[in-house]
């Protein structure tokens, strides 16, 4: 992975969501928010190439490479209520992938394409973020084509 320099790693501020009433406890996960920050700001592969992008607690980028050499960036946002799938997208790139879409936001992944499907996946954040980059990492060729910079690269498939 790739690690941003220096010591400050930013503490997930506490957020709290309401439960108290029966519709709000229906669709709250059974994980807290300050859980999913924890494990994602946390995990032991993640940590060092993470950080806060936002003023507040909901936007964060996690840097890593590919196999074959290139360096991404993945836009990580998590919605205050912790019911609503986070949802990641690449960062400074334009990529042909069967995971992403136009907007280059990670579609292919099964537990973040859609709120129900987050909420019974009861994985963390930090787990769902390291198998999508896991993903990534090992699977460049699928990357179809980057645009970098005013850069073309193109991948035959």
């Amino acid at each position: 992975m790739f690690s941003w320099g220096g010591s400050r790693s930013p503490a997930p501020a506490p957020a709290a969501t309401s439960s108290h009433s029966p519709v709000a406890s229906r669709r709250a996960s059974t994980i807290s928010r300050n859980i999913h920050l924890s494990s994602y700001m946390n995990h032991s592969v993640l940590k060092p190439s993470t950080r806060r992008v936002s003023n507040d607690d909901t936007i964060y980028d996690t840097v890593f490479q590919t196999t074959n050499g290139f360096a991404l960036i993945l836009r990580v946002y998590l919605p205050n209520d912790t019911s609503r799938a986070p949802t990641m997208t690449l960062h400074g790139v334009r990529a042909s992938h069967n995971w992403l879409d136009i907007r280059m936001k990670v579609i292919g992944y099964a537990p973040i394409s859609s709120d129900q499907s987050w909420r019974s996946s009861n994985l963390k954040l930090g787990d769902a973020v390291y198998t999508v980059i896991h993903h990534f990492q090992l699977t460049p060729r699928e990357f179809r084509y980057f645009l970098l910079c005013d850069l073309y690269i193109y991948f035959p498939c």
